[in-house]
């Protein structure tokens, strides 16, 4: 049988010749490597896919966890009922938010059971007094078990900022996070390969102190983009949009991203810029609503008001106007400045912008237009209140500094007309916030002061 098998083989290549039969060899071969290329191709794409979705699920969990953290500050000071009950309402819906990232992200089950465990008690803590706040109890009541949150929060909130500076500045890498097991974790190379990492594990339990109620609802209440006005660009259509606004050299298309704002998402080289950008653009009429990169700067040669400067003519580069800064903080050789819409000489916080720009050259680093595209829109701006009558509602310690009319957003997704006032009580900065029509505190800020600046938080 072999026999007959190896002679049909000769027969075959005598059929067809040496030198054909050698043209087929090469083709064949270049069949398999053109393959392999394609296969290696796809392969690449679907990594950074999932790289990206690692990359903005940790950018969320971190703002979120900083978020709460501020949230429980404001619930230490706030004696309003009103405004205590729109806190705890933001810190349940923080504390959601953050556990469906975590769950997202590709860290061991064993290192972040005790804190997806606290996140959701935190949740159901906040709803929890919320209802007894509704029943009639003093948020004073409660003092000691809001003091204790406060504590692990900021804790939760110190690791997982280490942990995001680790990754942003490639001291460890997704794919080891993914590498590393319970039996890894228990290590000590892997602990010290990733010590952020397992710190959240090792030392960080649960609080035993929370009122548990059980689960609650997920449901969190969303609203239309007021800037979006439905019409869908194709990926080609999109990527000509960013071509139209930035200074491209080349783009290429990496993958669509559903949500509350559906989008498309393109790694871009920008001609002044030798930083690859990860740019998210609206899918309805092609706004840019993020853009992430990043580098490690480490000289300043350009001041606040030139990185100002670099960061407005960006946001007038991508198509929005009437903008002025609010507040900056400089870190690692560079700044953050947030920036609001103005209509007739009001602040509307709600249009909210957020650039960080490199002091070494100027280049924009990230760029998030979230609050923006939401909310910008033409307001009513009418105040029934005097800036008098509002000054008198404000707790009798707070020494006020400034003050101004504003619009800011609330947590239930509305937004309203009000007093901006900013004070000092012991040594801590706040900006409060009246309602120009109703006289209801409606918002408390801190006042972040840092050797880089101040931020509201």
């Amino acid at each position: 049988m072999l026999e007959k098998f190896e002679k049909k083989v000769i027969e075959i290549k005598n059929r067809i010749g040496r030198k054909n039969t050698g043209i087929i060899l090469f083709s064949l071969v270049c069949i398999i490597v053109l393959f392999s290329m394609i296969l290696l191709k796809n392969f690449k794409i679907e990594k950074q896919e999932v790289q990206d979705s690692y990359n903005r699920a940790m950018y969320d969990f971190v703002s979120d966890i900083n978020n709460i953290e501020n949230e429980m500050t404001k619930l230490k000071i706030t004696s309003n009922d009103t405004y205590t009950l729109t806190t705890l309402a933001s810190v349940f819906a923080k504390a959601n938010s953050a556990k469906s990232n975590l769950d997202i992200l590709p860290f061991s089950a064993q290192s972040i059971s005790n804190v997806s465990k606290f996140l959701s008690q935190l949740s159901d803590f906040s709803y929890s007094l919320m209802r007894n706040i509704l029943n009639g109890d003093n948020i004073s009541e409660y003092k000691d078990n809001i003091d204790s949150l406060y504590e692990k929060i900021s804790e939760l909130a110190n690791v997982v900022d280490k942990i995001y500076t680790d990754l942003t500045a490639n001291n460890i890498r997704w794919d080891e996070l993914e590498k590393v097991g319970d039996e890894q974790i228990k290590d000590s190379n892997a602990e010290e390969e990733v010590s952020s990492v397992n710190y959240i594990g090792k030392t960080f339990t649960e609080y035993e102190g929370i009122i548990y109620d059980g689960a609650f609802s997920n449901h969190i209440l969303t609203t239309n983009p007021a800037l979006l006005s439905g019409n869908i660009l194709s990926i080609e259509q999109a990527q000509e949009k960013i071509k139209e606004k930035l200074d491209v050299e080349s783009i290429e298309f990496k993958s669509e991203q559903d949500g509350r704002i559906p989008l498309y998402v393109y790694e871009v080289k920008l001609k002044e810029s030798n930083t690859l950008k990860t740019i998210y653009i609206t899918k309805e009429d092609g706004i840019i609503y993020q853009m992430i990169s990043d580098r490690n700067v480490t000289n300043e040669y350009i001041d606040i008001a030139q990185a100002e400067q670099k960061a407005i003519e960006y946001i007038n580069k991508v198509g929005i106007y009437d903008i002025v800064p609010t507040y900056y903080l400089k870190s690692d050789n560079m700044v953050t400045i947030s920036f609001a819409a103005v209509q007739e000489d009001v602040v509307v916080y709600s249009d909210l912008i957020k650039v960080k720009v490199a002091l070494d050259n100027g280049e924009i680093m990230t760029y998030e237009a979230n609050g923006y595209v939401y909310n910008h829109k033409e307001r009513d701006i009418t105040a029934t209140k005097t800036i008098d009558e509002a000054r008198d509602v404000l707790y009798k310690d707070l020494e006020i500094e400034n003050e101004r009319l504003c619009i800011i957003p609330t947590d239930s997704k509305d937004e309203v007309l009000v007093y901006e006032f900013e004070g000092v009580i012991d040594d801590n900065r706040f900006l409060v916030y009246v309602n120009a029509n109703t006289l209801v505190e409606e918002k408390i800020y801190i006042l972040l002061e840092t050797e880089g600046g101040t931020l509201a938080m």
